[in-house]
């Protein structure tokens, strides 16, 4: 009776390897391949969804606005027509790297699916890269710390290393 109990918990245990093997991250957060329409600045992005458009905010990260004053105090202390300069470069970096191509978006479990806005908080991928985690790295985007995100250990850790290396909008020089 024994064996039969170990051999049947075998049975099911495998089988359950088996489809956790075959789990991916994409999978846990719901990703989907979309088409990027429109670019309206370097953190939001208009795509087709299912033959709808939808309004994206990607999660867990803020590129300075490039039209409109921005909070100086979430951006360290930064010059607002530094940061308007850099809301340009964020803008045409996500136009040049996202418009017009296919990507996949995914949720994050922390934030959930839409923000205060109504905008769907999404985290986009392309060429199998974090496009907000790129952004990060690449000195166009500082976290957004007012709340946490299932990447914020990895986004704070990325801003680190660009302020640190003077790496994009952190790169001013006050003279």
């Amino acid at each position: 009776m024994r064996k039969l109990t170990l051999l049947i918990l075998l049975i099911v245990f495998t089988g359950c390897l088996e489809s956790l093997k075959d789990l991916n991250y994409s999978d846990i957060h719901r990703s989907k391949s979309v088409l990027v329409i429109k670019v309206i600045d370097g953190d939001t992005i208009d795509i087709v969804n299912e033959g709808k458009i939808e309004k994206i905010r990607l999660v867990g990260i803020d590129t300075p606005e490039p039209y409109s004053d921005n909070n100086t105090k979430k951006w360290y202390g930064l010059p607002n027509k530094h940061l308007k300069e850099w809301g340009v470069k964020a803008k045409e970096y996500t136009k040049d790297r996202l418009y017009n191509k296919e990507v996949n978006i995914s949720y994050d479990s922390i934030q959930g699916d839409k923000d205060d806005y109504g905008r769907t908080l999404a985290y986009v991928s392309i060429d199998g890269k974090n496009f907000n985690l790129e952004l990060v790295e690449n000195g166009y985007a500082r976290v957004y710390t007012e709340k946490k995100s299932d990447l914020y250990p990895k986004l704070i850790e990325a801003q680190t290393r660009a302020q640190l290396n003077r790496i994009g909008l952190w790169n001013y020089n006050n003279k």
